[in-house]
């Protein structure tokens, strides 16, 4: 595949080449769409699953805003810089309803994922030419995994919007940094990915890699200046405010915490390595030979994009390996990388086959373009089909029957976002955003090691900070995931001290309860 012309096509015509840009914007509108229309039922975006995660950043987000600070004032065990991003929907919250400001944020991470597409495409269309950006960005669009995360305010949109931000202007810029200024902007870009979430650094880390520091030390020093000073400007304020808590909540969890999700290291390879996204995983897996083949040659004028996003895709998965936790959502973040890659193999592939001289390679490209989406389409089809109706029930019982005062606690916040509360704030009881955290995080606190998030959860210390809100709580949503981190001991208090309101028994869904003796605070 050496036989790659060095010289992208793309590059060859500049700017000028406008079809294919116009190509790559109709996919991102493509890519618009499939996020958003599983929000098109009788229930609007709410009749879609909420993920736990995407609740707990909008909740911390719309808190934020305020005036209540995470780490001070809650837990959350992630870097703010998502709280941030997700501002122009959480910050109406102030003064509108918190479910209409949600699904507000889920229309938004649509057009964040859109913006992905078309930012994944121009920097393979640039790299590698048109059949690399055209397949990069298709990729991109039908990834299984990210198709569902960006359908919410996740970390994922957020983070692979930034490093995909930063790496089009990094790569954009001269090696020897003298004509331009753009690794300022890059190292604003990259900070802004790790203040949202650590691994964002690894992108930090391959771009100083990705250029000779012989030719780019100038860019390379700026580079990683910036990216420390944006860390420190978002950041910093945080940790002045509360530096002890921020030290707990972001490191020490991260580092301490039991494991969760998919403990074996194969299991975890093979939802990487999943066989629903197989034409662009092929693909990419040929982009990073290629890669790596190159890397020991000649430098040429993509060599740079090359060692980037072949660094960022090893290395990610490496961290994914060996992470105390997985879950399959965090390929959401690989396929920035894993998409870009997918580019290059098509790319060398066409380019390999063309210069044999064989007529039909020229339907490659056409070939790809249809293979490459075929592959996760029924994933595509069945996610797009899910519905949650419990979840609107909920809101509309909340909205008609519980007042507008009373305090309701929910095991998960989109369970109290759905009725547009926000969780409340009760004197001498802990503010509850992420009540696995909170639970997990009293656990640890004990000093005692965990070999698993179940067996911290059936810790007689992980149900200290949860048992003191639930005694203060008027209304609590349990659910699954209440029975599920209660020990038996709290379930039965909380089963003397609480009458279920909704559903009626025999239904399913997040289950709301009135406590009996309101005013009391006696404990178990």
């Amino acid at each position: 595949m050496s036989s790659t012309p060095q010289s992208p096509p793309a590059l060859e015509g500049g700017s000028r080449n406008w079809q294919w840009w116009w190509a790559l914007a109709a996919m991102a509108v493509g890519a618009w769409v499939l996020r958003v229309l599983p929000f098109f039922n009788r229930h609007g975006a709410f009749g879609y699953p909420v993920d736990y995660d995407e609740g707990v950043y909008f909740t911390a987000s719309a808190l934020l805003f305020q005036g209540l600070l995470p780490y001070r004032d809650f837990i959350f065990v992630h870097p703010p810089g998502s709280l941030l991003m997700w501002s122009p929907a959480a910050a109406l919250s102030s003064g509108l309803d918190a479910a209409t400001c949600f699904v507000l944020a889920r229309w938004l991470a649509a057009c964040v994922g859109a913006i992905n597409v078309f930012l994944v495409g121009r920097l393979a269309l640039r790299a590698w030419g048109p059949v690399a950006g055209v397949v990069a960005a298709l990729v991109y669009a039908t990834y299984p995994e990210l198709v569902g995360v960006e359908r919410g305010p996740f970390l994922e949109p957020v983070l692979n919007l930034a490093c995909l931000a930063m790496a089009n202007v990094w790569l954009d810029s001269p090696e020897d940094g003298r004509a331009s200024r753009r690794w300022l902007w890059a190292g604003v870009l990259c900070g802004l990915a790790i203040s949202v979430k650590v691994p964002g650094g690894i992108w930090l880390v391959a771009a100083l890699l990705s250029r000779s520091p012989r030719s780019a030390w100038r860019s390379q020093l700026g580079l990683a200046l910036a990216a420390g000073a944006t860390v420190l400007l978002l950041v910093g304020p945080f940790v002045a405010a509360s530096p002890s808590r921020f030290l707990e909540d972001v490191l020490l969890f991260q580092s301490q915490r039991p494991g969760d999700g998919a403990a074996n290291r194969l299991d975890r390879l093979r939802d990487i390595l999943n066989e629903r996204r197989l034409v662009g995983l092929g693909l990419a897996l040929l982009g990073l030979l290629v890669a790596t083949v190159r890397s020991f040659r000649a430098s040429g004028p993509s060599r740079p994009a090359e060692r980037l996003f072949a660094l960022v895709y090893v290395v990610t998965v490496a961290m994914f390996l060996v992470s105390p936790s997985y879950w399959n959502q965090y390929n959401a973040h690989l396929a920035a990388s894993e998409a870009v890659l997918a580019g290059l193999g098509a790319a060398a592939l066409h380019g390999w086959l063309s210069s044999r001289g064989w007529q039909w390679a020229r339907a490659v490209p056409v070939l790809l373009v249809v293979a490459v989406p075929l592959a996760p389409a029924r994933h595509l089809r069945e996610s797009a089909r899910h519905r949650a109706p419990d979840l609107p029930a909920l809101g509309k019982y909340l909205r008609q029957s519980v007042p507008a005062d009373a305090s309701v606690c929910a095991f998960e916040p989109a369970w109290g976002l759905t009725g547009g509360r926000l969780p409340p704030r009760i004197p001498g009881a802990p503010l509850v955003v992420d009540s696995y955290a909170l639970m997990l995080q009293d656990a640890l606190d004990s000093g005692e090691h965990f070999a698993s998030t179940q067996a911290a959860f059936l810790a007689s210390t992980s149900q200290h900070d949860i048992l003191s809100l639930l005694q203060r709580c008027r209304y609590v949503v349990l659910g699954w995931r209440g029975a599920w981190q209660l020990t038996e001991e709290s379930q039965q208090w909380f089963r003397a001290h609480f009458v279920r309101r909704f559903p009626a028994e025999g239904l399913g869904g997040p289950d709301l309860w009135e406590r009996l003796d309101a005013g009391a605070q006696t404990g178990p």
